[in-house]
């Protein structure tokens, strides 16, 4: 944060101009609140530095018109309202994964400042997106090494984000004595069925960003409404310390699922054991193996480079 502290009247005053997309206005909005727009998908989400800067750009060019901030009517705090703002961009941005095309000549860093590649610092994208697609042709390489009937195992456990070879789809067809028309409708079938347990990550991860609001809330309450020595501010900092532990416990809990990647899209065992003729058990060791052929693959990977 800069270290000129604006009171909420001079921010309602900014925002109001930036509104009106006065670019006085919206450059001084920037140098207010970069820094958040930037460390708000670290904070919430716990992304990397690299994501925050692709979020931050993803933001930016979003926001830089002043379109948005025509919709803050002040029934609530500003910061609240903005955070809103900044979660649902997140959301979108997580949902296309997609390379950003930046329209405007310059480049913009994490400050909103517009700066010459050649000049300033270097342009980091190109070799990002060598680096992804060097892991990408990583991964499809060690799939493939991967022996058939353990492949489909693991194809068909993210058969929700895979796709399956001509020749893995005639090989279950065979295993299952269906059909290969009739294993594309059922798996057709199956991805639908795993849309819903998509839906419930995207409003988990919903979640974990409006606990986050909460607790700034409360903690904003605390500042404001329960200073003082009297009894009724000593019983609402209670009231507000008991709520802002559970909401950071209900946080952690949902992060740390997250990053045990629970809120990774799985078809469920039993779906393919029945799909395959094994048994559970058989999935769940097949599967192991090959993660763990993955892990290996990849940590050689990672010390090559």
């Amino acid at each position: 944060m800069p270290a000129v502290a604006y009171s909420n009247e001079e921010i309602l005053d900014i925002v109001k101009k930036s509104g009106k997309g006065e670019e006085a206005a919206l450059r001084k909005f920037f140098d207010i609140f970069s820094q958040d727009i930037y460390n708000f998908p670290i904070r919430v989400f716990h992304l990397s530095e690299d994501d925050a800067s692709d979020y931050y750009i993803y933001a930016f060019e979003r926001l830089k018109t002043g379109k948005r901030f025509q919709s803050f009517v002040g029934k609530s705090s500003f910061k609240t309202w903005f955070f809103s703002v900044l979660r649902n961009l997140l959301i979108d941005w997580q949902r296309t994964k997609r390379e950003l095309k930046i329209h405007s000549l310059g480049k913009v860093n994490k400050d909103g400042k517009e700066y010459n590649t050649i000049e300033d610092e270097p342009d980091t994208r190109a070799e990002q997106q060598t680096h992804a697609i060097d892991i990408s042709e990583k991964f499809q390489a060690a799939l493939q090494e991967v022996k058939l009937e353990s492949r489909v195992v693991f194809k068909l456990s993210f058969i929700y984000y895979l796709h399956l070879t001509d020749e893995e789809v005639k090989y279950i067809a065979e295993k299952a004595n269906i059909s290969t028309v009739d294993l594309q409708i059922e798996i057709m079938a199956l991805r639908e069925n795993l849309s819903d347990k998509e839906e419930d990550n995207l409003r988990n991860e919903d979640k974990i960003t409006s606990l986050y609001l909460n607790i700034l809330d409360l903690k904003e309450q605390k500042k404001t409404k329960a200073t003082g020595d009297s009894i009724e501010a000593a019983h609402l900092r209670d009231r507000i310390d008991h709520s802002l532990k559970k909401k950071y416990e209900q946080r952690r809990k949902l992060i740390e699922k997250k990053q045990k990647g629970h809120f990774l899209v799985r078809t469920p065992y039993r779906e393919i054991s029945r799909i395959l003729g094994i048994s559970e058990g058989g999935v769940s060791v097949t599967l192991l193996r090959v993660m763990e052929k993955f892990q290996k693959n990849f940590r050689d990977f990672g010390e090559e480079n």
